[in-house]
């Protein structure tokens, strides 16, 4: 298995096609031959009229990915019936892999978008930087292991969607106990059986937040892209997001998958 179609999610006051979610999204059809589907709606609602053309960017995108040979569907219409983030959720429910930003630059914003995919599609989502202006590539990975049943989801999302040559475990210790029945050995080894390269490797906290540490490891690893599992607590996904969730959702540093 993998992906063979992706929704994309562009903010209308923040999007541009030659950087950020939508390149990627774009490069990342390419590379796996699957058909992208491009979401773009005005997300600022306290400005109507703020000269955010949603239909114009989308058919812009939609061009870009036509001329990297990406067959690509563009939704031009959708409900106000419900709120956009419920929208853009029950669209990416259609699809392998959704594709987002995180920008908060209005009221109603990517960030919101990004947390209603992960929790409320039951999609893995990829979330870009707005600079990001690398292609995809999943030649190398690095993978967040906390032993958590969300951590093996996205790891298990991501060999069967992205199919990587190798994957780096990174375990970061000091910021919660960690117990498990399993030794580094058996972890690599499950990844083997797999069918993919990889090692585990464990790094102190340091002072750092969570998700710098997670970066900053992923980095050191030579990955192009985190997965990590994300969390919220029973019940209040509104108020209460897992600390290292909500951190990478605040300063995300390198295209970062998450499923839950």
């Amino acid at each position: 298995m993998t992906v063979r179609s992706i929704l994309l999610f562009v903010a209308a006051e923040s999007g541009r096609v030659d950087c950020g979610p939508a390149a990627y999204a774009i490069s990342l059809a390419r590379v796996h031959g699957a058909n992208l589907t491009v979401m773009c709606a005005a997300l600022d609602v306290t400005s109507p009229g703020s000269g955010a053309d949603a239909p114009a960017l989308a058919r812009e995108i939609a061009n870009s990915a036509r001329d990297a040979g990406v067959g690509c569907h563009v939704i031009a219409e959708h409900s106000h019936a419900i709120g956009i983030s419920d929208v853009v959720a029950e669209h990416a429910r259609m699809h392998d892999l959704c594709v987002s930003g995180v920008s908060r630059l209005s009221l109603v914003n990517e960030r919101q978008i990004a947390e209603g995919l992960l929790f409320a599609s039951g999609r893995p989502v990829l979330l870009v930087p707005a600079s990001w202006d690398l292609p995809h590539a999943a030649a190398a990975v690095a993978a967040a292991w906390d032993n958590t049943a969300q951590a093996a989801r996205a790891l298990g999302d991501t060999i069967a969607l992205l199919g990587p040559e190798k994957v780096q475990l990174i375990t970061i210790e000091g910021e919660k106990n960690l117990p498990t029945d399993m030794n580094l050995d058996a972890l690599v080894s499950a990844l083997h059986r797999r069918g993919v390269s990889g090692g585990h490797g464990k790094a102190d906290l340091a002072g750092r937040r969570i998700a710098l540490a997670l970066a900053e490891e992923a980095a050191n690893a030579e990955a192009t892209l985190l997965v990590m599992g994300g969390f919220a607590h029973s019940g209040l996904r509104q108020w209460v997001l897992g600390g290292a969730t909500a951190q990478v959702l605040e300063r995300l540093t390198m295209p970062t998958l998450l499923s839950h």
